[in-house]
């Protein structure tokens, strides 16, 4: 399985009043790695109507080893380590001067914009990431 790399740094808007990254910002860094995994294959998540892809998440499990603060530079590793019919699973590491911060998986569906129901993983998508 391939392991994709994107680098960012932790800003004030990702933090809460205790200078330490709220919970819910992480699944916006987890969001990063995806879209950037995605993103040579042309794929845009979000808005069918403009030229996006339907990709829910119906599923998200995070472990936190050490809190993240404002200005950290990160590295979001992601890999895909599982592909079903309809749904992937992301592995996300969110590391920090080679220490492993939070890691989580998340799992979404794709979405057919003409059905609004769960539709296949193209071929193409399997073979870019490396899991069959």
């Amino acid at each position: 399985m391939k392991e994709f790399e994107t680098s960012t740094r932790v800003t004030l808007f990702d933090t809460d009043a205790s200078g330490i990254a709220h919970f819910l910002k992480i699944q916006r860094f987890f969001e990063v790695g995806e879209q950037e995994v995605l993103r040579p294959l042309n794929i845009k998540l979000g808005d069918p109507t403009h030229g996006g892809i339907h990709f829910p998440r119906v599923h998200v499990d995070v472990t936190y080893h050490q809190p993240l603060y404002v200005d950290d530079m990160i590295t979001i590793v992601t890999r895909c380590s599982h592909i079903g019919r309809t749904s992937l699973t992301w592995q996300h590491r969110i590391m920090r001067e080679g220490s492993c911060c939070v890691e989580g998986l998340v799992t979404a569906v794709l979405i057919d914009a003409s059905t609004s129901a769960p539709g296949p993983i193209p071929e193409g998508w399997r073979v870019y990431l490396g899991v069959s």
